[in-house]
């Protein structure tokens, strides 16, 4: 901490996808030189896997076809207008011209996309991977064998390996191995392993939230790390984005080290030693998070408690980047460095691509970040998308969940009770409960719950609402049944289990307000 110095972003993350007739697309995401730009702090893809789907359907209904004279050089999703479009991995828009949104990736490699209903980005804007662009459209237009109606057109354009221009190629393979995005798309809570994201920055964020920080904190923290070691665990001060220091040799040097360039590293490393971890776990970025939770709470070696309590009394971003950089880093004496500014600037970047925000230190309870779906975030929308199914035409088994709500609903409700995963009532008690917005909230009984939103004191409940006043997060709860609102979904907007019936899967939000059977409870923020 004492001497470590900001060092910028350099180098970068190259997904290499091996595709038919020799074309070898190099796809350069995520760590772009230089901190000014927002691409430093876009979610970028696992390296184990490809790209993000362009829609909430995870399947095209045609695909590349070049043989005879008809041809279709790209994919069709025949989804409904008005449904989401997102961009399949990190990138720049390079044009929004008539019915196309193109994006760059790096050299080499565009995604285009076609017919759309609205579009929300402008060229020149940076873009995450799996961030909505627009909304689909419909199109009589397209050449059979591609679709006609409302779908989303999508197309690759990638270098040859000669170096030439680009040339349309067949996106298939670009998914073959793509792990899910998980339900609703894009949200990356379904991934294997103990921290959750894309990429190393996206996974300290996440892993923050999960431990009670709110967005905004957890933005000035990994603001601040990016530019102490662009979020990597064996950086030793001084070396370039990519070098690798193991532990064994951070030790012996008067040197920071770590993602958040513990000074000297053996500070650390010998507290860490002492608590009985091995060299190889203290390289890990899961164990450095751990290490400095625990400082941050005053439980671990080496505590900093005073600033874990001032970092939790932060309200905004740029508080939250500040204190961290003033009260924890102390990379300078100097209270008006610049430095400051530029990881304020940072952060806000963080705030924006991966928390999803607005820098408010208050906002709806129920809704946030398209990828803020791990436990502890607070989002209860994207946790319920996260766990549910989304579509229908489910069974009532444990087999027929969702590998999350399998794995979900025993850490945080009980497996003990009849038909325990097609529950409606355990259902929303464990998004209730896993996303940390109710950590009380009853595990079962809708009318053991619906007593609980009304006298608890945490809640707003509407009994008259109209549908276009329900928002994300509301829980809509009525005489023997409950589920939640989601918010726009592919072509639905909530989620639900039904007891003996189904497992967590879309459905539509109905019978709601004035004489009809369901309330709409709202955590109040």
């Amino acid at each position: 901490m004492g001497d470590s110095k900001a060092m910028p972003i350099v180098g970068g993350v190259m997904l290499v996808l091996f595709l038919p007739l020799i074309i070898v697309i190099a796809l350069l995401v995520g760590v772009l030189t230089g901190m000014d730009t927002a691409a430093a702090c876009t979610p970028t893809a696992p390296a184990e896997s490809s790209m993000a789907w362009p829609t909430d359907k995870k399947e095209p209904d045609q695909g590349w076809d070049d043989e005879g004279g008809e041809t279709h050089k790209g994919m069709d999703f025949v989804v409904d207008k008005g449904s989401k479009v997102y961009a399949v991995e990190s990138g720049t828009v390079k044009s929004i011209d008539g019915d196309w949104i193109k994006i760059k990736h790096g050299t080499g490699l565009e995604t285009w996309y076609k017919f759309f209903d609205t579009k929300v980005v402008k060229e020149g804007d940076p873009v995450g991977r799996a961030q909505v662009i627009g909304t689909s459209g419909s199109s009589e237009d397209e050449a059979a064998p591609g679709k006609k109606g409302a779908h989303l057109h999508f197309e690759v354009w990638a270098q040859a390996d000669d170096g030439g221009a680009l040339k349309q190629t067949d996106p298939a393979p670009l998914f073959d191995s793509a792990a899910p995005a998980g339900p609703g798309g894009g949200c990356g809570c379904n991934t294997g392993g103990p921290l959750v994201g894309g990429n190393n920055q996206e996974k300290a964020f996440n892993f923050l939230v999960g431990a009670g920080y709110t967005k905004e904190q957890a933005s000035g923290i990994v603001g601040n790390m990016i530019h102490e070691s662009s979020v990597e665990p064996q950086r030793l001060n001084g070396t370039t984005s990519g070098t690798v220091t193991p532990a064994t040799t951070a030790v012996g040097l008067n040197k920071a080290w770590g993602i958040v360039q513990w000074y000297p590293a053996s500070k650390m490393i010998n507290a860490a030693r002492g608590q009985g971890a091995s060299f190889e776990t203290i390289e890990t970025l899961e164990y450095q998070l751990k290490f400095l939770k625990e400082q941050l709470d005053g439980t671990g070696p080496v505590a900093l408690k005073a600033v874990g309590d001032k970092m939790k009394a932060t309200k905004t971003v740029d508080e939250a980047a500040y204190l961290f950089a003033h009260d924890y880093e102390i990379f300078t004496t100097n209270d008006n460095d610049p430095e400051y500014a530029r990881r304020q600037a940072t952060a806000r970047q963080v705030f924006s691509t991966i928390g999803g925000g607005t820098n408010t230190p208050t906002g709806d309870p129920g809704a946030g970040p398209s990828t803020a779906c791990a436990a502890g975030s607070g989002n209860i929308a994207e946790v319920a998308k996260s766990l549910a199914w989304p579509d229908g035409g489910h069974g009532k088994n444990q087999s027929d969940a969702t590998a999350a709500f399998q794995e979900a609903l025993p850490k945080y409700n009980s497996t003990n009770g009849y038909e325990v995963w097609s529950d409606c009532g355990r259902f929303v008690a464990t998004v209730m409960r896993m996303s940390g917005a109710d950590p009380d909230y009853p595990m079962v009984s809708t009318g053991v719950q619906d007593n609980y939103v009304r006298t608890s004191g945490k809640y707003d409940v509407f009994d008259n609402i109209t549908p276009g006043e329900l928002q994300p997060g509301d829980i809509l709860i009525g005489p023997g049944h409950t589920y939640l609102f989601v918010g726009q979904w592919g072509k639905y907007d909530s989620a639900s289990g039904s007891l003996g019936g189904h497992v967590p899967q879309a459905t539509y939000a109905y019978n709601i307000g004035r004489s009809k059977q369901f309330a709409a409870a709202r955590l109040k923020k």
